[in-house]
């Protein structure tokens, strides 16, 4: 499941997206015969608008899907680099109302 970490500020590298849901499942005790919880990929997307503002946004690949659902519901409203920032789930509708909102 993608995950969405929207306005991130411009000092956030891909390394704290990392450590910041890493704080989620560290801490996360699973069944030994369960799927381990794992973030496939980190990436920053950075979108310029028509008036030259750049956004950027931060995407996770996470598994298994009860994984991103337990970091989008501890993270969401926590602080990642001094600002407080909304987590949620990342899906094609999610993308297209960014695209709008430019």
């Amino acid at each position: 499941m993608k995950i969405l970490v929207p306005r991130i500020t411009d000092a956030t590298k891909r390394k704290d997206l990392r450590e910041f849901a890493n704080r989620v499942l560290l801490k996360w005790l699973r069944l030994p015969f369960s799927d381990h919880a794992m973030i496939n990929s980190c990436r920053i997307l950075s979108i310029e608008d028509s008036m030259g503002v750049t956004l950027r946004y931060g995407v996770l690949d996470v598994t298994p899907d009860d994984a991103a659902k337990r970091i989008i519901r501890k993270l969401n409203g926590a602080f990642l680099c001094g600002k407080r920032v909304g987590v949620k789930h990342y899906d094609a509708a999610t993308a297209r109302s960014i695209a709008r909102s430019k």
